[in-house]
């Protein structure tokens, strides 16, 4: 494909695609909503993409709702809900998800709490039950309230600790003001330590209703049959009569908002709120008023607030960020929707503390310029396009779905969600300008210029927060009722019978070198609509200069800045026309977003639709192998990493886990951080971006892997075609040497001034292909098990604490992690150390065994649920040297390791000599 330019898609293609495209979803859709007699709303939505069913229960219950003495008290009570009721102990609650291969969890937002389950289609009615039992049934032992207050402290603590948190509270202090939404979710550790268990319990019975909540089930299941389910196990659930002193509490609560803001639909004025704090960059964060999610004017702004957010059309962006001396390096922009109000926000972050009021003024001065300007017809449509298509690609992530319309759910409700694509698609720019002229021509705002500490002596930002003794004195003075909670609602638990290790793969597959030396692999799926590709770059680390540690990362991020035929912006254009979605490199705004980031092997995937597969792989193919590296992006790319990177020194997570790995391999590849450092990224050069991509992703040293609903022989001709015609180039890379096992234990320690320290403690193991790795894996899921539930269950050590295995060709690591306030540094380390030990002398017990075996194939499956999830693992097993169809391998290796393999695979691999690092505040 070297010579040949692929066609810029046409004005009539452009039609084309979108009514192909509205065909597709109106196919695909299949979803029901119903109200329960309690008035719980249900919300069925099909998907049959693969044998697994999620459950995601909304309740009107967040830090909204709460008043001043209750802030904290709806994430606090979320993580009470999982220590146990009436019917399981909290060890048989989360055991009884995970014995089925199941996934389940919650999550607490400012509008809503979202409980959900993940489990094989079969066992759906066990984790509907949980959650009924969870939701109105739980106990709240006393001991696990203790726990829980610790767990959630420091959580508060590890969010506080994150680099730009101080911005961010200064933000929403000011920006949300005499609202409802100006008050944290996770609450102070003042209040966390202080509220008494009856006021979580009476906050509980008040907000936990039937009616409060709206039930979504997404998956595959037969209507009728999931209805009967959903009313037997729900609909006997009644909304109490709530006394008076309740109703007035509930009415004060609810009333908060309309006492503090009479007219809550518009901002008043221009305000501007600067200061001082912890911070790395300067942030400038707008919320400038915006209609109103029921308001006519509101498909619009969301149309012109995705466009805004388009970072290669929107003229914002090319404002703040095109010149050779941005203002910006940083920026996003987002349509906030809540019940009551809109906000657009704004968010900039610059080096330049002085350019502030610049970019204040450019901001402001674009916006206004909104209503003369005109958008490039193609693009609008591109933007049209790719809602559509999310819509698809998101509804196959089961459990994920619900993170994505989380905020939307008590906001624009579902009605929005589901027709927003149809909605979106009827606005024509003309509108767009209307609502541009209405609202940003000479907006209400209020903004805010957070800038990093100086000499100046200004005092810095201090968030708002309550004292212990104002806590105390108002729950001394405060009554409540008193609950029977023991017996709680009466629930019949189903039986479900494990089948054993299923895995349904209905798919084909085929595998060939190319005459270049590309790895090729097709699966065909049936019924399965997108079409996704990965490529995976071999050895990254291993390729990589140790002085331009984070070139292989460098030249992912320039990838999507033009081709050789084809600019920035006319990437983008192309891209969105077909719906296109792109990842390239981890996102330092999604947390733990780089879990797919790795030492081993880069990745570049992508994803349309099946009805423009020949267009995607052409249009992906000129993206991973003809990149432009235009000068003036690469400038642009180097600040923005220049500024993730900064950001990232003062992650204790982030700091300890490179200085394990700077340990573990002592100078060898993989020592380097992933990323690289503002040194090695400052000094490499245009030519140096050229080379590297030429030998790293030259034929010979990529695996290219494809899953699509087309059969497997439409698409080989095709990736010949265009893959296979691409020159080798005779590059022989690098292969990662080995770490050396530790004659003694190795400490190192960065001093940072944060709340917690962060531990990663570990050492070297096999290869993947190793004898043993399944037991090793196996041991590594129950020392995870067992960490969380005695340092963070049992001890409220940590928030997040776990073990982790990875295996490379011909080695791998493990190591054990965990994030606690300073003081608790040696009671942590040497909890770790102990669960080790336990697990080597005495192996796991047998129910033990049976759970991580089950876990693992529950998340098998779970990892498997998109198509462009199946298309990266297959990459990935590819340069394990696993065969294509490694999964159903792995679980019957699975299935048959015992007790005593796991005791002696511990024993052999799980040392006394390890690297611990560690970054944070030690204990004096």
């Amino acid at each position: 494909m070297d010579s040949k330019k692929i066609p810029q898609i046409s004005r009539a293609a452009i039609i084309y695609i979108i009514m192909l495209i509205t065909t597709a979803v109106s196919v695909a859709t299949a979803d029901e909503t119903y109200n329960l007699d309690n008035g719980m709303q249900v919300i069925l939505k099909e998907s049959h993409a693969a044998p697994m069913i999620s459950s995601l229960i909304f309740v009107k219950s967040g830090s909204k709702y709460e008043t001043r003495y209750e802030n904290g008290a709806t994430h606090f009570l979320e993580h009470l809900l999982f220590n146990g009721t009436a019917n399981l102990s909290q060890n048989e609650l989360d055991a009884s998800v995970s014995d089925l291969g199941g996934y389940i969890n919650a999550f607490t937002r400012k509008e809503l709490t979202t409980f959900l389950v993940l489990l094989p289609k079969q066992y759906i009615d066990y984790g509907l039950t949980v959650q009924a039992d969870m939701l109105f049934n739980s106990a709240f032992p006393e001991k696990e309230f203790a726990m829980e207050r610790k767990i959630v402290i420091e959580e508060i603590n590890s969010s506080d600790d994150y680099p730009d948190a101080a911005a961010e509270d200064f933000f929403t202090t000011k920006a949300y003001a005499g609202t409802s939404y100006d008050r944290p979710v996770l609450g102070y550790a003042s209040f966390i330590e202080n509220i008494p268990r009856k006021a979580i319990i009476d906050y509980w019975k008040k907000h936990y209703i039937p009616k409060n909540m709206t039930l979504m089930v997404i998956g595959d299941f037969e209507p009728s049959s999931i209805k009967k389910t959903i009313e037997s196990i729900f609909g006997g659930y009644e909304n109490p009569n709530l006394t008076k002193e309740s109703d007035s509490l509930k009415s004060t609560t609810h009333n908060k908002f309309a006492e503090h803001k009479k007219d809550s639909n518009s901002l008043s004025g221009q305000n501007i709120f600067d200061t001082v704090a912890n911070v790395s960059s300067t942030h400038i964060d707008f919320s400038i008023d915006a209609p109103n999610c029921k308001d006519s004017d509101y498909p619009a702004m969301d149309l012109l607030a995705e466009y805004l957010a388009s970072d290669e059309i929107s003229p914002l962006t090319q404002a703040l960020t095109s010149d050779n001396n941005p203002l910006v390096t940083e920026l996003s922009v987002s349509l906030v929707p809540h019940a009551e109000f809109s906000r657009l926000e704004i968010s900039a972050i610059t080096k330049n503390a002085n350019k502030a009021d610049t970019i204040v003024k450019t901001v402001l001065a674009q916006l206004a310029a909104l209503k003369d300007h005109v958008a490039d017809s193609s693009s609008i449509q591109g933007i049209k396009t790719s809602i559509r298509c999310d819509d698809i690609y998101n509804s196959a992530r089961l459990h994920y779905y619900g993170f994505i319309i989380s905020s939307y759910m008590m906001s624009t409700g579902w009605d929005y969600i589901k027709t927003r694509p149809e909605r979106i698609s009827q606005i024509e720019w003309a509108e767009c300008q209307d609502v541009a002229n209405k609202w940003l021509y000479d907006p209400n705002f209020i903004a805010t210029i957070v800038k990093p500490l100086s000499d100046s002596g200004d005092v810095p930002f201090v968030p708002e927060s309550i004292s212990a003794e104002e806590v105390i004195a108002h729950f001394d003075t405060t009554t409540f009722p008193e609950y029977e909670l023991i017996k709680g609602h009466k629930i019949e638990y189903p039986v479900p019978e494990f089948g054993g290790y299923e895995f349904d793969d209905p798919g084909t597959y085929h595998k060939e070198i190319l005459p270049n030396g590309l790895t090729l692999i097709v699966k065909s799926l049936p019924g399965n609509r997108v079409f996704a590709m990965n490529v995976l770059g071999k050895f990254r680390s291993a390729n990589e200069n140790p002085q331009q540690a984070g070139i292989t990362d460098f030249v992912n991020r320039c990838l999507e800045k033009g081709t050789t035929t084809r600019n920035a912006r006319q990437l983008a254009d192309d891209l969105a026309l077909i719906g296109a979605n792109l990842t390239l490199y981890d996102n330092p705004w999604i947390p733990y977003d780089n879990r797919y980031t790795t030492r081993r092997f880069s990745f570049l995937k992508f994803e349309t639709l099946d009805e423009f597969a020949r267009k995607g792989l052409e249009l992906f193919s000129e993206i991973a192998f003809e990149p432009s590296f235009d000068s003036v992006e690469i400038e642009n790319v180097r600040r923005s990493m220049m500024a993730v990177l900064g950001r990232k020194t003062g992650s204790p997570r982030n700091v300890a886990r490179n200085s394990f790995f700077e340990s573990l391999f002592d100078g060898k590849a993989f020592s380097q951080p992933v990323m690289g450092s503002p040194k090695t990224i400052g000094t490499i050069s245009q030519a140096d971006l050229k080379q590297h991509h030429t030998n790293f992703y030259s034929p010979e040293n990529v695996i290219v892997t494809i899953v699509t609903g087309k059969q497997i022989d439409t698409v080989i001709p095709w990736a010949r075609d265009i893959l296979g015609s691409r020159p080798p180039t005779g590059f022989i890379s690098n292969v990662p040497k080995p770490p050396v096992s530790p004659s003694k234990t190795l400490t190192t320690h960065t001093e940072l001034d944060k709340e917690q320290i962060t531990i990663y403690l570990g050492e070297p193991m096999p290869g993947a292909n190793s004898k043993g790795t399944s037991a090793l894996t196996i041991a590594s899921s129950i020392l995870s098990e067992r960490l969380y539930l005695a340092l963070r269950e049992r001890d409220g050590l940590a928030y997040s604490v776990g073990s982790s295995i990875t295996f490379d060709r011909n080695f791998g690591w493990h190591y054990c992690s965990i994030a606690t306030a300073s003081e608790n540094y040696q009671k942590a380390l040497d909890g770790i150390l102990f669960q080790i030990d336990k697990l080597q002398l005495d192996g796991p017990t047998a129910s033990e065994l049976q759970r991580a075996k089950n876990s693992i194939w529950g998340h098998l499956m779970s990892a498997k649920l998109a198509a462009i999830n199946q298309a990266y693992y297959l990459s990935v097993n590819d340069y394990l040297g696993h065969p294509m169809e490694f999964d159903k391998q792995l679980l019957t290796e699975l299935e048959g390791v015992t007790a005593d393999d796991i005791r002696q695979a511990s024993s052999r691999f799980l040392t006394s000599n390890y690297i611990i690092a560690t970054a944070g505040k030690l204990p004096k």
